[in-house]
């Protein structure tokens, strides 16, 4: 063998061995210093009072977590940004935390209409998204790195139609709205309602815009068959709309919600009294105390939910002693049973959570549980 050839293979060795070194330190790289969390949440507009609340649970965990020594001594560190309910705003903030900041892992979104659009990016960038309140079994199940820790609300709708019939209701006036999230609610209601032997007379699904529904509330009222009213309308603030106009108007029915935050709540000035409302808001006792020490408020939907979401990814993280995607979402995949701080979570097999729902009334205000 001439010497040139063997300067050639020498050649050829070191600089693989130079890429392996390389490759080796950029793997370590990856794998210490800080661990990147991001979140895209409603932190303005309608649904700003679920952001705040999903935000305040992610800080109350991240605290907990760094205080306590971080994962195997790496901090988190999070980076938030503001959706307002808007595809475009999460495209842009999805991007932004992942091509910009170099995000693996993401908190959010809190409804369907901002989260359904990040489906392909996440399985494209190999993402992990964990959403602390939004309801379509679309999201999760798009993806083998989208989790949901609050149960899909298709099954509150169904639920809330059996607990309706069972209190009497048989013809139903049905208000929903045009928004993906919503309207899965509304059908599933509808669908099961009507499986029961009950009637829905009246369907409106108005722009989540509108302020102006009486219209829709005198046909409600001039209909003497119609025994009960049913909400769909969530988050938004077609909920306290609704309720005011037809107390303005005098419908004097019963009323059937599903999920009406706090906000909303305040916002209906107590033409919301009365209502029923079903919700998947379950904290347990220990977390509602520390949520209320810490921020000097009840605890809202997504605070528990996220605060588990953040305790289950730094789980995964420190069991896989990895942040590479696909392992983190590999253990995420199969935990069964999870107990948590917004109650006992049970894994769908398909990267959902369902636990029991409970019964709230509302009395000057508040939610109160009364059972069943």
């Amino acid at each position: 063998m001439n010497k040139k050839v063997l300067w050639g293979i020498v050649a050829v060795v070191v600089l693989i061995l130079i890429i392996a070194v390389s490759t080796n330190k950029k793997t370590v790289t990856n794998d210490t210093g800080d661990i990147k969390l991001g979140a895209i949440l409603i932190l303005s507009g309608d649904g700003a009072a679920w952001g705040e609340a999903s935000r305040n649970g992610i800080d109350l965990a991240v605290s907990e977590i760094n205080n306590s020594g971080g994962i195997d001594s790496r901090k988190i560190v999070v980076t938030y940004e503001d959706d307002a309910a808007s595809p475009q705003k999460s495209i842009s903030a999805f991007n932004k935390l992942v091509k910009s900041d170099g995000v693996r892992f993401i908190i959010g979104t809190n409804w369907s209409v901002s989260g359904t659009p990040l489906i392909n990016l996440a399985d494209q960038d190999k993402v992990v998204l964990i959403s602390p309140s939004l309801g379509v079994k679309a999201f999760n199940e798009g993806s083998k790195y989208i989790f949901n820790t609050w149960p899909h609300d298709y099954i509150l709708s169904r639920n809330l139609a059996e607990y309706a019939y069972n209190k009497g209701a048989r013809n139903v006036a049905l208000l929903g709205a045009q928004d993906v999230w919503v309207k899965d609610q509304t059908a599933n209601f509808k669908e099961r309602f009507e499986q029961l032997g009950g009637k829905v007379s009246i369907v409106y699904e108005p722009l989540t815009t509108e302020t102006d529904v009486r219209t829709t509330v005198l046909k409600i009222r001039n209909d003497k068959s119609i025994d009960s009213v049913i909400l769909t309308t969530d988050g938004y603030s077609l909920t306290g709309i609704f309720a005011k106009q037809i107390k303005q108007l005098s419908v004097n029915l019963p009323i059937y919600a599903i999920t009406v935050d706090q906000q909303n709540l305040d916002n209906c000035l107590g033409a919301c009294d009365g209502m029923t409302m079903l919700t998947f808001l379950t904290p347990t006792k220990s977390f509602s105390d520390k949520y209320t020490a810490k921020y000097n408020r009840q605890v809202e939907i997504g605070s528990d939910s996220a605060y588990d979401a953040v305790i289950m990814l730094a789980k995964a993280i420190k069991e896989t002693k990895s942040t590479d995607a696909d392992k983190v979402a590999e253990y995420l995949a199969s935990i069964k049973n999870y107990s948590g701080a917004s109650g006992s979570l049970v894994s769908d097999g398909k990267r959902a959570f369902t636990k029991p729902f409970i019964v709230n009334k509302i009395v000057n205000g508040k939610p109160v549980l009364i059972g069943d």
